[in-house]
């Protein structure tokens, strides 16, 4: 956004009487995990009493100044927000709480290491303050779920705020018409990056015997990454394209809806593709897949861990390419957006 229209956007928050919700999300810098939820929330909200969060936090004056309007409601609800770390969205999410505005949590979920539970950190701490004045705790699966019941004793799953981008009209239900194609996302790992490099190259020379391989990035960061795993593998220009999707996840969901397979490192590549009927497979490079995973049921079927083995890597995508109704979840997405319409409903249509 440039400078002008951040602006326009902080006139528009401060001054128009009739915003009244702030969605609160890491938008702006090309994710597209995080550009999901907001894309959802614009969506299924009241949009004219919306307005989306800016990262103001960092600049004081701008800070003074949503100081002295909080909206009445703050919705929290994308990415992992609810950490141990120092990003500035405690800051913000704090403020909000305690200058009154209603702090609701709707699918986002939490990261804390295991020392900053066990002997609570000041981050922990403070979040459970926040918790403790929220009415709202809708988490986005069990893990994100319990760990709010032992810091304020409440907290329900909500299931990720992405599944309610699913729609009946994206779904292509004839498997057997799909493109022979398959969609693969790989990035940072956040682990044996070398390894995990190694072994995916070794994948796409396999899967390159079977099928056109598109590769996705959906982080800037994807690119360099997909380059190098592209080049080590060998792969003639004719066996594959890569596209990069940042901000449009309905753009995506377009673009992979009749691909025959997905397998996705970044949670949200693998799982749009899965919201749109895509059998999917998601490698586990942080506990955040698997709390998005399990409101789905079996998710160890959906799941590769890290550090991937290249045989067992294999027969897992062989199997997602031979038994396609293993890696599907329509039934469970749908009914998880249609919990979520309603408790959205409650919150903000209902005075």
């Amino acid at each position: 956004m440039t400078r002008l229209g951040k602006l326009a956007h902080l006139l528009d928050r401060t001054l128009n009487p009739l915003r009244s919700i702030e969605i609160f999300g890491m938008f702006g810098p090309g994710n597209l995990g995080d550009e999901a939820m907001l894309v959802a929330a614009h969506k299924h909200l009241p949009r004219y009493r919306c307005s989306s969060y800016r990262t103001y936090f960092e600049r004081p004056v701008l800070k003074a100044v949503l100081r002295q309007r909080p909206l009445s409601d703050l919705l929290v609800g994308g990415g992992t927000l609810i950490h141990g770390g120092n990003a500035g969205w405690l800051d913000y999410v704090e403020m909000m709480s305690q200058r009154r505005s209603k702090v609701s949590f709707l699918g986002t979920g939490m990261a804390f290491l295991p020392e900053q539970i066990e002997d609570p950190s000041p981050a922990f701490e403070r979040w459970a303050r926040i918790f403790e004045r929220s009415d709202e705790i809708h988490l986005r699966g069990p893990h994100s779920a319990a760990l709010a019941q032992r810091m304020c004793g409440r907290g329900e799953v909500f299931g990720d705020f992405a599944f309610l981008l699913h729609t009946p009209e994206m779904i292509n239900s004839n498997h057997a018409s799909r493109e022979n194609v398959v969609g693969i996302n790989v990035g940072e790992c956040l682990g044996d990056q070398a390894e995990f490099e190694r072994q995916i190259v070794r994948l796409i020379r396999h899967v390159t015997a079977r099928a056109f391989i598109v590769f996705h990035a959906v982080v800037e960061s994807d690119v360099p990454v997909i380059n190098r795993v592209i080049a080590q593998s060998g792969a003639p220009s004719s066996a594959y394209r890569v596209e990069t999707h940042y901000f449009d996840p309905i753009a995506f969901m377009a673009r992979v809806r009749n691909y025959r397979a997905f397998l996705g490192l970044k949670m949200h590549a693998a799982g749009l593709a899965l919201i749109c009927g895509v059998p999917s497979l998601v490698i586990a490079y942080l506990p955040k897949v698997r709390d998005f995973l399990e409101p789905l049921g079996n998710a160890d079927d959906l799941i590769l861990e890290l550090p991937l083995s290249l045989d067992h890597t294999i027969a897992r995508v062989e199997t997602l390419l031979s038994r396609p109704e293993r890696f599907i979840r329509l039934g469970e997405i749908e009914a998880t957006a249609v919990r979520q319409r309603a408790t959205i409903r409650r919150i903000f249509y209902t005075n």
